[in-house]
C-alpha cells in the first residue's frame, strides 16, 4: 500500500473547525469510507498518558476525539476509546481531560485495558512476545490519535510511540526495565509494537503542540496543524520534516531504518511542508547512554555519561507518583521528597512522564557537559533520509 501523508490547517479547537479540518485531512487520503466500512468495531487509540485538563496539551484534545466519532458513526462504524494510561484508568484521566464528557454525550464506550494477551500471528521482528491488550485483536479497525509531543527519551512522541499505550497496565514499566537503559533497545520495542498494530489510520493533534519537558510536564505551543496517514511511521517522518531536524533523529525512525521500514517514499497531499514549517521548537535534551565504552568503563562513569532525572523540591508535592510508577525501584520516600539510587536507575524517565507537577526534569551528566555542552538535536544535512 502507498505511504500517503496529509496535512491540513487548523487554528482553533473549536468544534466545527475540528470536524471541517478532519474531513479535509481524511479525505485527501481517500476518505473515511477507504478506512471505515458499515459494522466495523473501531477502536480510537488517543493518548491518555494523564489526567490533565486539554489546555495542557498532555493528552488528545476532545475535539478530536468528538469529530472522529462522527465521522465513524456517520460511516456506519462503531466506535470505542481504549489505552492504559501511565497512572491511572483509562475512564479517571478522560474524565480529566475533558474525553469522558465527550464519550457520554456521544454514548461511545471507554475500556480499559487489562487483558494482556501475546498474539499468535502478529509478531515483532526483534522483540517477539510483547503483550498487547485483547481489543486490540476484537476491533476491525484500529484509529491511532497521537498527540504531537516532545518525548525526553524518545526524542518526540508521535505515531508510532503512541502506540506503546496498548501494552496493558504494569506490563508498560516493564519494559522499560527490559530496554529502557537502551534508547536503542527500548526504540525498537516501540517499532516491534507499531509492526504488530499496524493501525489502520492515524491522525496527530498537532493545533496545540508540547514543547520542552515532554511529555508530561512541557509547555503548551499553537501549532495550527492536522496531519494524517495511513502510516504512522511515514508521518512521523513528515513531522521531523516540518521541524526542520533529520528523520533519523527520532530514535523510533532510526531503528526502522536499519530494518529497512519506512523507506518506500511518501506521497504527501494537502499544504506543502516548507509552508507550514515549525521554527524555534523546543526539543528535549537527549544525551548518548554509554558512548560505545566498555562494560567495565560504562559501569563506573555511568552517572557522569548519562543524562539522569533529578528532582526540583520547590515544585514536588510529594504525591509518590514517581515513587510508585519507577520500575527497578530506585526511587524512595525521604521527608524531603522522594530520593533517587542513581545506581538502580535505568533512565527509562517514567518518572518525568507521571510527575503531575513537573517537579522531575533531565540533567545531563557532568562528563557531558564537559565534552559536549548543552545536549541537544543539530540540524544537519542528511543525505540518507
Amino acid at each position: 500500500m502507498k505511504k500517503r501523508v496529509s496535512i491540513v490547517r487548523c487554528r482553533t479547537y473549536d468544534d466545527e473547525e475540528v470536524l471541517k479540518g478532519l474531513q479535509q485531512s481524511i479525505d485527501l487520503l481517500g476518505g473515511i469510507g477507504s478506512f471505515v466500512k458499515r459494522g466495523d468495531r473501531v477502536l480510537l487509540k488517543p493518548n491518555l498518558l494523564y489526567g490533565k485538563p486539554p489546555e495542557k496539551a498532555v493528552t488528545t484534545h476532545p475535539s478530536i476525539i468528538k469529530g472522529v466519532i462522527q465521522m465513524v458513526r456517520k460511516n456506519g462504524g462503531m466506535p470505542f476509546i481504549g489505552d492504559s494510561p501511565g497512572i491511572g484508568s483509562s475512564s479517571g484521566v478522560a474524565g480529566k481531560a475533558g474525553i469522558k464528557e465527550v464519550a457520554e454525550t456521544l454514548d461511545c464506550p471507554i475500556i480499559e485495558f487489562n487483558r494482556p494477551v501475546i498474539p499468535s500471528k502478529r509478531k515483532g521482528r526483534i522483540f517477539k512476545n510483547i503483550e498487547i491488550d485483547q481489543s486490540i485483536l476484537e476491533a476491525d479497525v484500529i484509529i491511532n490519535l497521537p498527540k504531537w509531543k516532545t518525548h525526553a527519551q524518545m526524542l518526540l512522541t508521535l505515531g508510532v510511540k503512541n502506540l506503546f499505550g496498548c501494552v496493558p497496565g504494569k506490563r508498560k514499566p516493564l519494559w522499560h526495565l527490559k530496554a529502557g537503559e537502551n534508547y536503542n533497545l527500548f526504540a525498537q520495542v516501540l517499532v516491534d509494537i507499531y509492526l504488530m498494530i499496524q493501525p489502520s489510520l492515524t491522525i496527530l493533534d498537532g493545533i496545540v503542540a508540547m514543547e520542552g519537558n515532554g511529555p508530561n510536564s512541557g509547555d503548551p505551543v499553537p501549532l495550527g496543524l492536522i496531519l494524517a496517514s495511513n502510516d504512522a511511521l511515514s508521518l512521523d517522518q513528515i513531522v521531523c520534516d516540518l521541524l526542520g531536524i533529520p528523520r533519523k533523529s527520532l530514535m523510533t525512525n532510526r531503528m526502522a531504518f536499519e530494518q529497512g521500514l519506512g523507506k518506500e517514499g511518501i506521497e504527501l497531499s494537502g499544504e506543502k511542508t516548507e509552508e507550514v514549517e515549525v521554527s524555534n521548537f523546543r526539543l528535549p535534551g537527549l544525551s548518548p547512554m554509554d558512548w560505545g565504552l566498555p562494560q567495565f568503563v560504562r559501569k563506573a562513569l555511568k552517572n557522569a555519561l548519562s543524562s539522569r532525572p533529578i528532582l526540583r523540591r520547590e515544585l514536588c508535592k510529594r504525591c509518590n507518583q514517581c515513587v510508585e510508577i519507577c520500575p527497578p525501584k530506585a526511587l524512595e520516600t525521604q521527608g524531603e521528597g522522594p530520593a533517587f539510587n542513581y545506581g538502580n536507575c535505568i533512565r527509562c524517565f517514567c518518572c518525568q512522564e507521571v510527575c503531575p507537577e513537573g517537579a522531575i526534569a533531565i540533567e545531563p551528566g557532568w562528563a557531558l557537559k564537559l565534552v559536549s555542552g548543552k545536549s541537544k538535536v543539530v540540524n544537519t544535512n542528511d543525505s540518507d533520509q
